[in-house]
């Protein structure tokens, strides 16, 4: 008797655990998830073809080699002068912004070009009026970031947005589109926008250090 009713107490209690609703992925969570699913990168090469479209800047449209080795090692080869966001050749930089903005908050859920998509806004621990912020758009079935905005105050400085592709067996970015608010890189300038298309990826082939000497 004693034995049959210690198993109906555990029975019990395994009913009650399996009832109760699994715990809910904080904001922070999810960008580390994020996070996780670019660290499997640890180094590529592509041809990346960029366009600027901006008032003060005359840039013909040009493919680019470029060379990325974690953690933040890039190395770009071009026959003339072009504009590349740094942070979107460090796919997406979300490691820099955890670190820089320590708070994560939800800020809406929605979809984002068919994607399922949580927003989460990144602020300082002590912020105050004109603090910078960070908002990105994470898909919530795959853990890519869409799209993040920089902000500074009221004014949204540079919005990215990201498509992928698979390259290697890893999510790489197919195209990337920069919007930057006048001001925003050089203080004076008129912001515009700036393009990249991503081909020819090799993925986690072993770039050696030496290819990013020039560049530090």
């Amino acid at each position: 008797m004693l034995r049959w009713c210690g198993r109906m107490v555990g029975l019990i209690a395994l009913a009650a655990l399996l009832g109760q609703p699994a715990r809910a992925e904080t904001a922070m969570e999810m960008l580390q998830r994020a996070l996780a699913a670019t660290q499997t990168v640890e180094d590529y090469t592509a041809d990346v073809t960029v366009s600027v479209d901006s008032p003060n800047l005359q840039i013909p449209r040009r493919t680019v080699r470029v060379w990325y080795k974690r953690p933040d090692k890039v190395h770009v080869e071009s026959s003339g002068i072009t504009v590349l966001p740094r942070d979107a050749l460090l796919l997406g930089n979300l490691g820099r912004h955890i670190a820089q903005y320590a708070q994560a908050s939800f800020n809406g859920i929605g979809t984002l070009r068919g994607r399922p998509v949580h927003s989460i806004k990144l602020t300082p621990i002590e912020a105050g009026p004109g603090t910078g912020r960070v908002l990105v758009w994470i898909d919530s079935e795959r853990y890519l970031l869409l799209k993040s905005e920089i902000w500074r105050g009221g004014t949204s400085m540079i919005t990215v947005t990201f498509e992928y592709t698979q390259a290697g067996g890893h999510p790489m970015p197919s195209r990337i589109v920069a919007t930057v608010a006048p001001g925003a890189m050089t203080g004076r300038d008129e912001g515009g926008r700036i393009e990249m298309s991503f081909a020819n990826y090799r993925v986690n082939a072993g770039i050696p250090d030496s290819v990013f000497e020039e560049d530090e």
